[in-house]
């Protein structure tokens, strides 16, 4: 018997000390945690980078120049008159391109490939927004089954007062049977709440790469304060640079095909027949006027030129309006939000113990009552959901001027 008891005691000791371990691995993830460990872990970032270096690497091999060409020839001499013997021949050549053509050939794809990265820039852009709207939309999600469970917890109170006063028939068992159905729905809600807030949350870990223990939690103490208007400064910066960075493609283009002269072809050759040896050196210079490819490049690279300014102001005239839009978006949301925190608060603090004390006296009805109760909880849904509406038109303002967010 002292031995199951020693026994036992061991028992609840390791159970103990396993408990005291998960409090300790418990981790709190702030938003910067997050956004951090997506910046450390972001496969879009490293696609981004080794697809640079891939580009790079390509436009260096596509202009490195020519290789050196040895060539020779063997042939086994038997005139008719004189001396037969064998003969051979061997020779280099190599195409030299003149001035700098290679180098603004190079700087023509260069551009072209630092206007694509800056493009991919704002595809990381954007993710980190996503994932800072994800952030908050779990917070107010969390907010809203906490707040949701204590309502819970106060009809299942008032639930199980009534269930008592119906065993002494002070209520009726159709009053009885509405609060208990009331009490489920309620219940179902609770569990959905609580599912909805739990999925968003593995979202946020998993979109971040963040290594999280089951009971892992977002601190929420750093979300975004509501404000009817944000500080933007320079917006569409990265727009901006990649079009500037096109811009100078086409012109550098314009000016490598803009050459009298782009190569020459030099060649060397020796070859011993039987009573002659030969040394030759040869050049050979391509005729550009027989040829309109040079013509028809440089237009090409002014058409190009016009069609890149012409694209870039539709785009400005486009998401400028955009913005104009999501401001006032934004500013309208702040508004909403402001009057459905007021709302809310009033009926709360002041028609809704109004109703709980009518229905405790009698005055009112058991229906009446649930009736005040879910206005409650619809005023309440209301103010989350516009919540959320205005942090998703927060980031995506981010998203599409371009900016940093500045709290």
């Amino acid at each position: 018997m002292h031995k199951h008891k020693k026994s036992r005691q061991g028992l609840r000791i390791v159970w103990l000390f396993v408990f005291c371990m998960e409090l300790g691995i418990a981790s709190t993830y702030s938003l910067k945690d997050v956004i951090q460990s997506s910046r450390n872990n972001n496969v879009l970032q490293k696609a981004l980078k080794n697809r640079t270096l891939a580009q790079t690497s390509r436009n260096m091999a596509d202009t490195s120049g020519d290789p050196f060409e040895l060539m020779g020839m063997f042939t086994k001499a038997d005139p008719d008159v004189g001396t037969s013997g064998n003969e051979y021949m061997v020779g280099m050549s190599k195409k030299i391109m003149l001035g700098n053509v290679l180098e603004e050939q190079y700087a023509v794809t260069a551009l072209k490939n630092e206007a694509e990265r800056l493009d991919g820039a704002k595809n990381i852009v954007a993710y980190e927004n996503g994932l800072k709207n994800l952030y908050h939309r779990h917070c107010i999600e969390y907010e809203a089954y906490r707040t949701f469970q204590k309502n819970y917890h106060d009809f299942n109170t008032l639930y199980r007062k009534k269930k008592k006063a119906y065993q002494f028939q002070e209520i009726s068992k159709k009053e009885l049977l509405e609060l208990e159905i009331e009490k489920n729905r309620l219940y179902a809600k609770l569990q959905a709440l609580k599912m909805d807030q739990e999925i968003s949350k593995q979202s946020v870990f998993r979109l971040s790469m963040l290594s999280s223990s089951s009971n892992a939690t977002l601190t929420c103490r750093d979300i975004y304060p509501i404000r009817s208007r944000v500080a933007l400064g320079d917006t569409l910066k990265l727009s901006k640079k990649a079009y500037e960075k096109r811009l100078h493609s086409t012109e550098t283009k314009f000016k490598r095909y803009s050459h009298t002269l782009e190569s020459v072809d030099l060649s060397m050759q020796y070859s011993q027949e039987i009573d002659v040896d030969r040394v030759g050196i040869g050049v050979s210079l391509p005729l550009t006027f027989s040829s309109k490819r040079s013509e028809h490049e440089r237009a090409a690279a002014l058409y190009e030129n016009s069609a890149v300014r012409f694209s870039f102001e539709q785009q400005m005239r486009e998401k400028q309006n955009l913005i104009m839009r999501l401001k006032a978006q934004l500013k309208n949301q702040a508004l909403l939000l402001k009057s459905a925190k007021r709302n809310h608060d009033d009926y709360v603090k002041k028609l809704l113990p109004l109703s709980r004390q009518s229905y405790a006296l009698g005055e009112t009805s058991v229906i009446e009552y649930l009736l005040t109760q879910q206005r409650s909880y619809q005023l309440q849904e209301e103010l989350y959901t516009t919540q959320k509406a205005y942090y998703k038109t927060l980031f995506t303002l981010y998203t599409v001027s371009e900016t940093k967010d500045k709290r």
